[in-house]
């Protein structure tokens, strides 16, 4: 989604400067430099000691008229903007509540110095919990533009009263991805998967965590699928979508969680892992590799998509995942993560492979007017960031 949002605002004319608030500033700081591109520690701590508490600072001292010019670049940076893009998946959601104090934390500097704000296309709500209604009733209004993922989340936000949402697709639906990329990542793949039928497999570390606070095999069931499936011919290839190779930390680190796979499997022949630390257009070039697909991380299932690859969906948090599959009209290949089986996952996998000629019909159908709704929301951002109506021509 960032990248999508430097892709199409950081170039051009009118071209923006980013300061990215990251949540992993040492991490992303090892990927190649962008122009116009600068990282800031967005880390929890970071936005809770230091730097909302100097928004307030700020926001206080001006009412006498001082300005307060620092400390740090961070801040400069953050009290200078012209706009703040808040870019964020699942958020204000009753089924993730200590979250929701995250999503508040996120939210509050551009509140609190009253900055022209715009929160990226996201799944929001549902509100039913009293915290999380209260939340969004304090927060969201004091954001310029709401931008709700989809049908779902657009009526979530409109059912507490917000009057600045409005609904676009997924930024990630208007990555770039060069020609190049897509060109150099089949040549190193080609020894590997030339002539092979390929499955691909997405792991989701958060959907393994939830499923063993349920009882729920994760592990042994992909294990069984990835069995199933070498039976029938296929080549297996398994996709981390979210990895930090230097990190002991599972959170959004599929590595762990795709180790532990392996190690149920008598051998890994037929299998390939993708290791590399591919950035996010390099990862929809290898997506697109496959020839079918079994996602349980969300933007994977998007790389499916935008490369026109049957995909079966195996997610947490049901409405995230059908709302863009609606886009589709794809939302019956969407399982739920209590769901979970190799029964299942084998079940899911031969529901694509037999329906695979209309889902890739509904796709190319679709996608065409589903990249134009992302694009329309980076116009609306860059309104936002050059002080002009944000919606005028939307």
């Amino acid at each position: 989604m960032l990248e999508s949002a430097i892709d199409n605002l950081a170039f051009g004319e009118d071209g923006c400067d980013f300061n990215i608030f990251t949540v992993y500033p040492k991490d992303d700081s090892e990927f190649p430099e962008t122009p116009g591109v600068r990282l800031c520690n967005g880390t929890p701590g970071n936005l809770v000691l230091k730097i909302i508490p100097l928004c307030v600072l700020h926001r206080f001292l001006s009412l006498f008229g001082i300005r307060l010019s620092g400390p740090g670049s961070e801040m400069k940076a953050l009290f200078s903007c012209d706009a703040v893009l808040i870019i964020g998946g699942t958020t204000f959601s009753d089924e993730q509540p200590l979250k929701i104090a995250y999503n508040v934390a996120c939210l509050l500097p551009a509140v609190i110095l009253r900055k022209r704000s715009m929160m990226y296309s996201q799944t929001l709500g549902p509100f039913r919990k009293w915290y999380n209604r209260l939340a969004g009733k304090m927060l969201l209004p004091g954001i310029s533009v709401v931008v709700a993922r989809g049908r779902g989340s657009l009526e979530n936000v409109r059912g507490i009263g917000l009057g600045n949402a409005v609904a676009f697709t997924d930024s990630a639906f208007t990555l770039h991805v060069p020609e190049e990329t897509e060109e150099r990542i089949r040549e190193r793949h080609a020894p590997i998967l030339d002539g092979k039928t390929v499955a691909g497999i997405s792991i989701n570390s958060i959907v393994e965590r939830k499923c063993r606070k349920r009882g729920i095999d994760h592990n042994g069931s992909f294990a069984a699928l990835i069995e199933y499936l070498r039976g029938k011919g296929y080549f297996i290839l398994l996709v981390p979508h979210s990895m930090r190779q230097k990190s002991r930390l599972r959170h959004n680190n599929d590595l762990f969680t795709v180790a532990d796979i392996l190690g149920l499997l008598d051998s890994t022949d037929g299998i390939h892992v993708v290791r590399e630390p591919y950035d996010c257009k390099e990862l929809r070039a290898v997506v697109g590799l496959a020839d079918y697909y079994v996602a349980s991380r969300f933007h994977s299932m998007i790389s499916a998509l935008c490369t026109g690859v049957p995909v079966a969906v195996f997610g947490w948090g049901c409405q995230k995942y059908r709302e863009v599959l609606e886009e589709f009209d794809l939302q019956e290949y969407y399982n739920d993560s209590r769901e979970i089986s190799g029964e299942n996952l084998v079940r899911g996998f031969e529901q694509i492979v037999r329906d695979s000629v209309e889902i890739r019909e509904k796709i190319r159908a679709n996608i065409k007017r589903v990249r134009a709704s992302s694009a329309a929301m980076h116009r609306v951002a860059g309104r936002l960031c050059r002080d002009e109506d944000p919606l005028i021509d939307e």
